[in-house]
């Protein structure tokens, strides 16, 4: 009887210690940290950077270049220059430089979207 109870307050008290652990690692993904902002609303797009709105309300002023730069639409690389003003992006930035640097600007097409007029 003993061992049977033992053996369910050790069960109790794992399934507690890994689940916390679950929840804790898959609340942390949707943060922004130092090096990615996500969800970040484009306010400003120029030929060398681009200003974005974060969820927290801060703006942050990112530079881009066209080789260094990956740009990505549904996992569907694109140009630099599909980007516009009012696009969500998720960005992230180069940790190596000491400017906030965009390596990754990643994008989902908006399904009420019916076309873009390129410039």
């Amino acid at each position: 009887m003993k061992q049977k109870r033992l053996a369910g307050f050790l069960a109790a008290a794992l399934l507690m210690f890994f689940s916390n652990g679950i929840l804790a690692a898959s609340n942390g993904t949707d943060d922004d940290t130092d090096t990615r902002i996500i969800q970040a609303k484009v306010v400003e797009v120029a030929e060398s950077h681009i200003s974005v709105m974060a969820r927290t309300g801060v703006e942050h002023v990112i530079a881009v270049d066209r080789e260094g730069t990956k740009v990505t639409v549904d996992g569907v690389a694109v140009s630099l220059k599909e980007i516009r003003e009012g696009d969500i992006a998720t960005i992230e930035l180069d940790a190596h430089k000491q400017v906030k640097f965009a390596r990754n600007i990643s994008m989902r097409s908006e399904q009420t979207q019916v076309a873009r007029v390129r410039r």
